[in-house]
């Protein structure tokens, strides 16, 4: 046989053609629709999209549909011939249970659907698988228990107490384990030919009191959620017996006390404090950010209205002034008293007319001008009437004492809302501090509290 070569633009181009045909044929053999379309069609063929083949249009036909299709809540249980959705898919609550071979290049809405159904009970079965493996291995054992063991140990306690006839006691457990004990002797003896009916009938009865047992849960019967409770409780789910479906949080006393105070800060972020009696919610106020607010209000008003909050009284000497003031007065006063002796000395004199009698009267007037020159230097000074730093600091100290007297209040006369001013951490820790950790426990308000390895834990029903 000749051997053939290929050069490399060769196969490229041989590629090329069958990637054009296989496009081509495809092609062919799909049709696009728009979400609209379909839904017209679908009382047409009683909602089984695998009837769309009996339509001429869509006959051996493959779909895509162009759009966000929603089959929410339809009784549409299959895709049938369609291969892609160009666009978001909406089945919840609908009967379709599978997407294989089914492109969506948008997001995909399923729940409740058949399919996240079945997607579900998957993720049971092999959580429950896990919780076998974990009785097997005496996992959470108290002497084995890890965290999540020892939480586990503290919902099961909590469920002997509150569900005592859904969960095996510690007398069940004995009497399992020598049941268990007994039925493996009789098959045993069965099989060295021992057919009596009364051992048959013995096993039967063994058989009916191991199944009885069986149906109330243990320890390991408690799943471990898929999610935390506020961050900071761990959670369980039960998926068997007369308990099935309920979920419960646990954690130790103080994880859960910080559970409750994260719940407390998020609702009172998402809701305000509607729910909170004026009295209770206007003591937290911040009062700090208050009080910075009004200074700031304040030393402005205050010092672009001086005549507002000052009168002539308020207005005081500087140091320097009152340092001059009193130097002057003690001038004055010394001058006095020399004009008193100059002017007795002069009296003393026989002769007015004399040299030191003229003398003596020109000293007299020079003192009285010294004088005189004082006391009108000392007449001018006066109080600057434009405020001081420190007297409008002395002023708003003063209105800052009227706002702390009531905060509320003065939030209330300026117009102001006093929820802006809310120290949330402080009502959150207060909510938690009056109601205590059932704040937290939507399903109804209540927890209780059990012990383990002399630590105390958290346990409630969350549904």
């Amino acid at each position: 046989m000749e051997k053939i070569t290929l050069k490399k633009q060769d196969i490229t181009k041989l590629i090329q053609v069958i990637k054009e045909q296989d496009e081509t044929s495809e092609t062919s053999d799909v049709i696009e629709v728009t979400p609209d379309e379909l839904y017209k069609l679908f009382p047409a063929i009683d909602y089984n999209l695998n009837a769309l083949s009996k339509l001429r249009k869509y006959r051996d036909k493959k779909i895509v549909v162009n759009g966000k299709l929603s089959l929410r809540d339809s009784k549409i249980k299959s895709l049938g011939p369609i291969i892609r959705i160009n666009g978001d898919l909406d089945i919840v609550d609908s009967g379709i249970a599978s997407l294989e071979g089914i492109t969506v290049t948008g997001r995909i809405s399923d729940w409740g659907s058949e399919m996240s159904k079945i997607r579900e009970r998957r993720r049971v079965a092999g959580e429950l698988a896990m919780g076998q493996s974990r009785r097997e291995d005496n996992e959470w054992s108290l002497e084995n228990a890890d965290e999540e063991g020892l939480c586990a140990i503290a919902v099961f306690q909590y469920l002997q107490e509150e569900e005592p006839n859904e969960v095996q006691t510690d007398e069940d457990i004995d009497n399992l384990r020598q049941l268990k004990e007994r039925r493996g002797n009789i098959y045993y003896d069965q099989e060295q030919g021992n057919d009596s009916e009364e051992l048959q009938d013995e096993l039967d009865s063994i058989d009916a009191e191991i199944e009885e047992i069986e149906e109330k849960i243990d320890v390991y019967a408690l799943i471990p959620g898929r999610y935390g409770y506020y961050g900071k409780m761990r959670t369980y789910e039960i998926y068997q017996g007369g308990l099935e479906g309920n979920t419960y949080a646990v954690s130790t006393e103080s994880r859960a006390e910080d559970a409750a105070l994260e719940y407390a800060k998020e609702s009172i972020d998402e809701n305000g404090i509607g729910g909170f009696n004026q009295n209770f919610w206007i003591d937290h106020l911040d009062e700090e950010s208050i009080l910075d607010y009004f200074r700031d209000f304040y030393e402005d008003d205050v010092r672009n209205n001086t005549d507002v909050y000052f009168d002539e009284d308020d207005f005081e000497l500087t140091s320097e002034q009152e340092e001059r003031k009193e130097q002057l007065e003690n001038y004055i006063e010394e001058m006095e008293q020399l004009k008193s002796d100059t002017e007795d000395e002069q009296r003393e004199l026989d002769d007015s007319d004399s040299e030191e009698y003229e003398n003596l009267e020109f000293n007299i007037q020079e003192i009285e001008s010294n004088i005189e020159t004082a006391q009108d230097e000392l007449d001018k000074i006066e109080p600057d009437t434009e405020p001081t730093q420190e007297m409008i600091d002395r002023k708003v100290d003063d209105l800052l004492d009227d706002v702390r007297y009531d905060y509320a209040a003065k939030l209330n006369e300026f117009g102001m809302d006093a929820e802006e001013y809310l120290d949330k951490d402080a009502l959150a820790q207060a909510w938690v501090d009056s109601d205590g950790i059932g704040i937290m426990n939507g399903y109804d308000g209540t927890y209780e509290t059990t012990y383990v390895n002399d630590e105390t834990y958290v346990v409630m029903r969350t549904n």
